[in-house]
This record gives structure tokens, C-alpha cells and sequence, in this order.
């Protein structure tokens, strides 16, 4: 009876847990960066086209992503309407997923139940999935999928027989099923991690001559036969999208978007080959931090399950280490097993040195207590901005806080004190939304002139929002022309940084880095009404003139 109540108890409870961690802010937090909007618009619509094959953004091809994202967000929209939480549902549920396979392949891997529960608890509440997950993007669709494969392949690896034996597995057929909608997901790196992963495991135990020697060149067989069913899966919709497209879905999905993304940085990010993802993992991965040392030197274990782990988790950093366009989240896809192999290490024990622990926590543990204190200074002199983004700044000053509490409290082998700590974070998160919603600048503007115009258009102001919060199509960097229908304009742009803070604070005026004024007609400057506030896609303050359409 005791053994039966475990199997379903732990799992009830990350559940819950899950929910306190991730829901605040779903609700209520505007769509963030220029990814989140464009995801959600397209899956509007291709639900008002009726066209479930080819995503659209503001009328236009989107070709970055396959479809099943803007799929999973449709029972959403329906039952619950044009709303953030309605596309935000998919990656919540994704994430909590994650944790419950999580805790499931931990068991398999001969965890306890606590050990397996706590993999599961790191996985929920570590910065980088505290924030995709209660994003409406499509990295946790994957993860589940690709998490799916992975310990599918494990599972085949287990029986006797070699390939052949695999095959006939059911194993097998969660293995294909799962490549295929991992594909569609997002794309080719569905496929490319777990055959990297099994790559660096052949090689892994070719040069330390482990026992299992020849494991990993069957468990590359099944994947390459499991490759031909997830192709048909992916040509259901693939085939009909390229027809359509006359050949664009694949030229610009994966030409523009993966390869060229590849040998040249996007949007003019700094490159930093071979080590970016080692600075930014001990910040995102917070706040466990403090036992990546020695969850890594475990890592190096001969046994077949940490060999397997150590596989899967540098296939990610083997893939995007010299990618030119790099991104923390980019990593995600080894997350689950970096969590898998620090349950491991605590309950051997192995949490490594105290020095060492206080080092790798400290840094993150600073940085986000300096962030934090930053920001509840800049509250004060925000006021003079605005009241609402000063709100907004207290609670994000208290969420880094409580983040950087919670890296102490790993360091001191307080795990579960952790979590709740991350509990308390999230609370903050749930003050911070709504004030984010309040001083959004493109909120303001759709509050003030209305949904579903016709004939908008913007100059200088082009962020993807606008096409979600309007509801409707917009044409930028036109010709301003006030009797056509809804004009926009970027007036000014601030930056939002310590020299501005300084400014307000001394009572006086920052200067912009951008200002259009002298750029407005004089024969409309009379008519022009303006709405400042926050733009989160490149978190600056922006103030807006507009026309509002004449009825004569």
C-alpha cells in the first residue's frame, strides 16, 4: 500500500507544485518580447483562415516555426477567447509534463522516490523554465517530444537482443512518434540532438572502453530506422505547406531560419564561441547553481546511466557552442537530463565542497541581489516616470531577491527551503504582471483608440504586439496619412538604464536616443494625441503620437 501511494503522490504534488510556480503572471502579463506575439497572432490567424497548413502573421507568411505550437493553441482561444493565458496554456501544461517525466524516468533510473521527485522540483523551479514556461513559444512543446525520445531510446537500449529485438518494441513506435512531433514542434533539432547525444555516446565509450561497448551504434540503428516513420508524420503537413508555398516553407524556414541564424548572429547579438553557454548557465539555472561542479564531475561516471545523461546533456552545448545566433534558452533541450544527473549527486551525497559551492552560488546569488536592490532603487525616481513601472520595478526587485535567497539556501543543502523560496518568487511575479500590463505601452495605445481598425499603420514603431493587442493588420513605416485611418508614430525612446534613473532622480528630463518630433507634418502636429509607456521588446520607454481616423 505505502509503495502503491508514492507511485501517485509525488506526482499529485509536482502537479500542484507545477501550478504555484508557473501560473502567476499567466493571467495577467502582457505578451513579452517579439516572439511571444507573433506566435499567438499567427495562431489566431490560421484559425480565422480556416487554413491549418501555412501560419500567417499580419497577413503575412511566417515561416519560422512548424505548425503544431500554433495547433496547441487553439482549444485555448476557443474556449477562453483572444486572451494571454489562452496561448500561454500549451507551455504551462508542456513544463509540468516535463516534470512528470522527469520524475518517471528518474524512478526508472533507480532514484528514490524523493531523489526523483526533486530532479522533477529542480526542473520547475529553475529560472530559464520559470520563464519559457509560462511562455507562448514553442520550446516547451518540444522538450516534452524530445524528452519523449530520449527516454525512448534509453528504454530500447534496456532490452536484450539488440535492434532487432528494439524494433518490436513499443519503445520503438514512442520513439518515431515522438521524432515526428518533435519535428513539428520546432523543427530539425528534434532530430539533431538525440542523434548527437548518441554520437557522443559511441564516442564516450569507445575512448574510456566502458562495458556496455556497442550500445550506443544499435541505439543509432533504431534511431535512423525510427527517422523513416517520423518523416511521413512530418510530410502530412510538410508536403501540403510546400505546395503552397511554391518551396518557401522549407527555403525560408530552414535556410533563413536555422542555417543562416547559424553562421551569423541575429538581430547583431555579440558571439562568444566555445563559452557562452557556460557564463550564462550558472545565472539560468539559479537557483541550483550551487551543485553544477559536482553534478558535472558525477557526470563523468562510467555507469551506463550517467554516460547516457552526460550524452544527451552536451549534445545542446555541442550543437550551439559555435552557433552564431545564441540564446540561454538554446540549452534547454539538455535541461532535463542536467536535472536528472543533480538528483543523482545529492542522493549519492556528492554536493561538493563548500568553497566551491559558495563560488558558483555566489556569483549568480550577487548579481541578482545587486539587480534586485538596483531596482528597488529605481523605483523611486521611476515615479516621476510613471507610477505604474515603478510598481512594476518593486516587485521584479523582489523577485530577484528571493531568487538570489533561494541560491544561499542551496549552498546550505536546504533543497525543499529552495523551492518554497521560488514559490515566493513567483508571488512576485504575480505583482509584477499586473503592473507590466498597466504601463505596456502598446495596451495604452490599443486602450486609447480602439481594436480591429482598418487601414492602421505605424512609422518608426514596428513591435509585433501591436498586431495581437489591435487585433488587426498594420502597415509600418508608411507614409503618415491621418485621413487614411489610424496613424502612429514614434515621437521619442528612452532607454531604460542608470543614467536615465539618475536624471529623474535629480528631478530633471533624460534625454531620448530617439526623437522623431521634428519628423511629424506641421499640418497634423495640432491633431496628434500621444501615449507613453513601456515596450518589452527591447525594454525601453517610448512615447507615441497617433491619428485617430476623421469621420466627416
Amino acid at each position: 500500500m505505502g509503495e502503491h501511494a508514492a507511485t501517485w503522490k509525488q506526482p499529485v504534488l509536482l502537479v500542484l507544485l507545477g501550478l504555484l510556480l508557473l501560473v502567476p503572471g499567466v493571467f495577467s502579463l502582457p505578451l513579452i518580447d517579439r516572439d511571444e506575439p507573433r506566435f499567438s497572432r499567427a495562431a489566431v490567424e490560421m484559425m480565422e483562415n480556416g487554413n491549418p497548413v501555412v501560419p500567417y502573421f499580419n497577413g503575412e507568411y511566417r515561416f519560422d516555426k512548424p505548425p503544431l505550437t500554433y495547433w496547441a493553441m487553439w482549444p485555448g482561444l476557443k474556449m477562453l477567447g483572444v486572451t494571454e493565458v489562452a496561448v500561454r496554456l500549451p507551455s504551462l501544461i508542456a513544463a509540468i509534463c516535463c516534470a512528470l517525466m522527469i520524475f518517471s524516468f528518474g524512478r526508472r533510473l533507480g532514484l528514490r522516490d524523493g531523489s526523483a521527485a526533486l530532479a522533477a522540483a529542480v526542473w520547475l523551479s529553475c529560472l530559464q523554465v520559470m520563464i519559457h514556461g509560462r511562455m507562448a513559444v514553442a520550446d516547451m512543446l518540444l522538450l516534452v517530444f524530445l524528452t519523449l525520445t530520449m527516454r525512448a531510446l534509453w528504454e530500447l537500449g534496456e532490452i536484450a537482443g539488440g535492434w532487432r529485438a528494439g524494433i518490436r518494441s513499443r519503445w520503438f513506435h514512442v520513439l518515431w512518434i515522438a521524432m515526428g512531433l518533435g519535428f513539428l514542434a520546432k523543427g530539425p533539432l528534434a532530430w539533431v540532438v538525440p542523434l548527437l547525444a548518441l554520437l557522443i555516446m559511441w564516442l564516450m565509450e569507445r575512448w574510456r572502453k566502458l562495458d556496455q561497448r556497442g550500445q550506443a551504434r544499435g541505439l543509432l540503428a533504431m534511431w535512423a530506422l525510427a527517422l523513416v516513420p517520423a518523416l511521413l508524420i512530418v510530410a502530412l503537413w510538410g508536403i501540403p505547406a510546400l505546395l503552397q508555398t511554391h518551396g518557401l516553407f522549407y527555403k525560408v524556414g530552414i535556410g533563413t531560419h536555422v542555417v543562416a541564424r547559424g553562421v551569423e548572429g541575429f538581430n547583431k547579438r555579440v558571439f562568444i564561441p566555445g563559452i557562452y553557454y557556460l557564463l550564462v548557465l550558472p545565472f539560468f539555472f539559479a537557483p541550483w547553481t550551487a551543485w553544477l561542479a559536482q553534478t558535472f564531475k558525477e557526470a563523468k561516471s562510467t555507469t551506463r546511466n550517467q554516460v547516457f545523461l552526460a550524452s544527451w546533456l552536451l549534445a545542446p552545448f555541442a550543437i550551439f557552442s559555435f552557433y552564431a545566433t545564441q540564446l540561454p534558452h538554446y540549452i534547454l533541450p539538455g535541461y532535463p537530463a542536467l536535472c536528472l544527473l543533480v538528483a543523482m549527486a545529492v542522493e549519492k551525497g556528492a554536493t561538493g565542497k563548500s568553497w566551491l559551492r559558495w563560488l558558483l552560488a555566489g556569483l549568480p546569488a550577487l548579481v541578482f541581489s545587486i539587480g534586485g536592490l538596483a531596482m528597488l532603487w529605481g523605483q523611486g525616481p521611476a515615479r516621476n516616470l510613471d507610477a505604474d513601472f515603478a510598481s512594476l520595478l518593486l516587485w521584479l526587485g523582489l523577485f530577484l531577491l528571493c531568487l538570489a535567497i533561494a541560491c544561499i539556501v542551496v549552498v546550505l543543502k536546504r533543497p525543499w527551503l529552495a523551492v518554497l523560496c521560488m514559490m515566493l518568487a513567483a508571488a512576485a511575479m504575480q505583482g509584477a504582471s499586473g503592473n507590466a500590463a498597466r504601463c505596456h505601452a502598446v495596451r495604452r495605445l490599443i486602450a486609447m483608440t480602439g481594436v480591429g481598425l482598418q487601414n492602421a499603420a505605424s512609422s518608426g514603431f514596428s513591435e509585433p504586439s501591436m498586431v495581437w493587442y489591435g487585433r488587426m493588420k498594420w502597415n509600418f513605416d508608411p507614409q503618415l496619412d491621418p485621413d487614411a485611418g489610424l496613424q502612429v508614430m514614434l515621437s521619442r525612446r528612452w532607454r531604460l538604464d542608470g543614467k536615465s534613473f539618475a536624471s529623474l532622480w535629480r528631478g530633471e528630463s533624460p534625454l531620448p536616443v530617439k526623437d522623431w518630433r521634428d519628423k511629424i507634418p506641421a499640418e497634423y502636429a495640432a491633431s496628434a494625441q500621444t501615449v507613453s509607456g513601456w515596450s518589452t521588446a527591447d525594454s525601453s520607454w517610448v512615447e507615441l503620437v497617433y491619428w485617430q481616423p476623421r469621420h466627416d
